[in-house]
């Protein structure tokens, strides 16, 4: 009996630099949503159905997605909600999944974010976000003379 070829994992070289292009358009259209208050641009980002998460600031993490667009909604209607803005983007991507880690920059304060995207057949939506404060770019380039330097982190540990 003839044997069959393994199966073999997708390859990191199936996300191309297209792919990559469009992820960040996408997460690109989620921050300008959020920065522009647009309830239905905010929706269309999410994706229609499947398992989702959000995950705002100091809150439990929200599941279904009614209950994400309805946290959504009241950020955007809020009159004092912040104008948000993303930088320094770094997409890590897969066949069909990407994920985009970036800082969202505040005015009093930054926040680090990792949001999730799944490719469906009209294009990429936002299936995660998650985000949390963070030392802004410049505390954390301060550095106090008086005080020594900090040891080298040993990258073998997580924490």
């Amino acid at each position: 009996m003839p044997r069959r070829p393994p199966r073999l994992p997708p390859l990191l070289a199936e996300f191309d630099d297209e792919e990559r292009d469009a992820v960040i358009a996408i997460n690109r259209a989620f921050y300008r949503a959020f920065h522009d208050r647009d309830y239905d641009a905010m929706e269309q980002v999410w994706a229609p159905s499947g398992a989702m998460v959000c995950l705002h600031p100091g809150q439990n993490p929200l599941t279904d997605r009614a209950e994400i667009l309805a946290s959504w909604r009241a950020i955007l209607k809020h009159p004092d909600a912040p104008r948000v803005r993303c930088a320094d983007e770094w997409v890590i991507g897969r066949s069909g999944l990407a994920t985009v880690i970036c800082r969202e920059i505040l005015p009093d304060v930054q926040l680090m974010a990792t949001n999730t995207f799944v490719r469906l057949g009209d294009g990429w939506h936002m299936v995660g976000h998650h985000s949390g404060p963070v030392p802004t770019v410049a505390e954390r380039a301060q550095s106090s003379p008086s005080s020594p330097p900090a040891p080298p982190r040993d990258r073998r540990k997580l924490h």
